[in-house]
């Protein structure tokens, strides 16, 4: 599977080096939460990853003929202290297997999942397609606590390594 991530923010772009080794590159929080969300595509299973300002213009700009955006949840990403809210670009409902109300659905098991109502969380999850990789992301998280949100539950996901799937994920190694 391919991972891609879309950021939108302000970045520095410059060279660094001599004039016989330059490198070209940019700079700036959101060419670092990009890194970490093009690491958490694997984590989750899912081909694209959006922050919360880019899809907000998703939502605001495009046509659902264009695309559209689920929340996918809050997450602390490997190496970075401030939770952020995490999206997931999806193709129009015409080309895709996640239909509109699925995103609703998907979004109330989020607002559940968040809230500790896990149990709701999981009622709701059952609603989705057998093949959603980031209701099967979800599962796992809330099979790894056997299925109670720890006593300290802020409804935030911390991601512990910046790639990694299945092997991670299964065992519990890449998530807290």
């Amino acid at each position: 599977m391919t991972q891609n991530i879309i950021g939108h923010d302000g970045v520095i772009a410059g060279r660094i080096g001599t004039r016989q080794q330059a490198k070209v590159g940019v700079f700036g929080p959101v060419v670092n939460l990009g890194s970490r969300l093009e690491g958490m595509t694997k984590q989750i299973g899912v081909p694209i990853l959006v922050d919360e300002t880019t899809a907000m213009v998703v939502r605001e700009d495009f046509a659902e003929t264009e695309g559209r955006c689920r929340r996918i949840g809050r997450f602390c990403p490997a190496g970075m202290e401030t939770p952020v809210e995490v999206f997931e670009l999806l193709p129009p409902e015409d080309e895709s297997h996640i239909s509109n109300e699925h995103i609703r659905t998907f979004e109330a098991a989020i607002d559940a999942f968040i809230e500790g109502s896990w149990d709701d969380a999981l009622d709701l999850l059952s609603e989705m397609p057998a093949r959603d990789r980031a209701k099967d992301f979800l599962l796992m998280q809330i099979a790894s606590h056997n299925y109670e949100p720890p006593e300290d539950w802020d409804g935030v996901i911390r991601m512990t390594k910046k790639e990694t799937w299945s092997r991670d994920l299964l065992s519990g190694d890449a998530v807290k």
